[in-house]
Parts: structure tokens; sequence; C-alpha cells
């Protein structure tokens, strides 16, 4: 009787134990949802800049959840890569400067816009495929985190509205999967 009661508590406080790493202690990781929608497009302010906008949501595998320093989005185009490196998030009406974003296990579903430096040159949307890769910098972390990789494509008329300062929104198939993009007349993705 004594060996089953001292295997039973050594059990339980495994179980506790177990229970306290998962719940208390485990940071987890981070993870983004495939956007639905994807935007190719031009920023005024302060000068006209090359934007990319997607609306995902954030969510943190561990119950501490995670704090997110900055984000970036890669763009490549061939053998082209460039960095959009400002992040802001949020609607558009109340667009915040990315910076010390809390993102819990429930999750945050946000508008997320990158931009491309002020100081650099100006981009130019060509024809052609396009992958993104969104990255997000943790506190604490040396290497930013990948969250996801998105594939889509530019044909020439997509790309002569975006060489007028037009806009492209990009829908995502539930189908296939694929992007498909149509013109805005209008700068801004909504």
């Amino acid at each position: 009787m004594a060996v089953a009661s001292i295997v039973v508590a050594s059990l339980s406080l495994c179980a506790s134990i177990l229970t306290a790493w998962l719940t208390l202690f485990r940071r987890g990781g981070l993870a983004m949802t495939t956007p639905t929608v994807l935007f190719f497009g031009f920023d005024e302010v302060p000068t006209i800049t090359a934007k990319i906008f997607l609306r995902a949501l954030l969510y943190s595998t561990g119950v501490r959840g995670q704090v997110i320093e900055g984000m970036h989005a890669k763009l490549r185009h061939g053998n082209d890569e460039q960095v959009f490196g400002f992040w802001g998030y949020g609607e558009i009406n109340k667009l915040v400067p990315g910076s010390g974003l809390h993102v819990g296990q429930t999750g945050l579903a946000v508008n997320h816009h990158f931009v491309r430096s002020v100081h650099e040159p100006a981009y130019e949307f060509r024809p052609g495929n396009y992958t993104i890769e969104i990255c997000a910098h943790l506190v604490g972390k040396k290497q930013p985190t990948k969250l996801g990789t998105f594939a889509l494509s530019l044909n020439d008329k997509h790309a002569a509205v975006l060489a007028q300062g037009g806009g492209i929104l990009f829908e995502r198939n539930p189908i296939d999967h694929q992007y498909v993009g149509h013109a805005r007349d209008h700068r801004g993705p909504a």
C-alpha cells in the first residue's frame, strides 16, 4: 500500500510540474495566420514611398505571450530583394508605429503596414512573381522570427496601375489558396 501511495504521489508531482511548465514558464513561439488580403501600393507620408499591406492574426503558442520589438517584410522579385523596414499596425485611421507590441495566446488581428524607408531609392513594382516574407523581432532574441512566406504574381496591367501611383489589392482564393489581384484607383488598401 505504501509503494502505491508513493507512485501516485510521484505521478501527481510530475503532472503538476509539467502543468506549471506548460502554463507558467514556457514562453512558446509567435505565429501568424495566412493573410486573406495583401496590398501593393504607396504611402504618401512624409513622402511617396512603396508599401505592402496585409491583415493577419498574430498569436502566441504559449500562455505567457510574446513581445514584438518590430517587424519587417522582405520582398523578392527575381534576384532582387528589398526590405520594407518601417512597420505600423492598426486600423487606417488609427495607425500606430510598431514597437513594443505584446501578443498573447488569444491573438491580435490587425492591419500591418510595411513601408520602405524614405532614405532609400524609390521602388518600382514590375510584372512577375513575388515572394513576401514577414519577420518579427522579439524581445530577447538575436535573430528575427520568420512568421510566413507568401507568393503572388503581378501582371503587366497591375504594374502599369502601380507605375501611375495606384494600388493592387490581392485576395486569397479559398479554393486554390492563390492570391488574385485587382486594381485600386486610389493609394490606400481600403
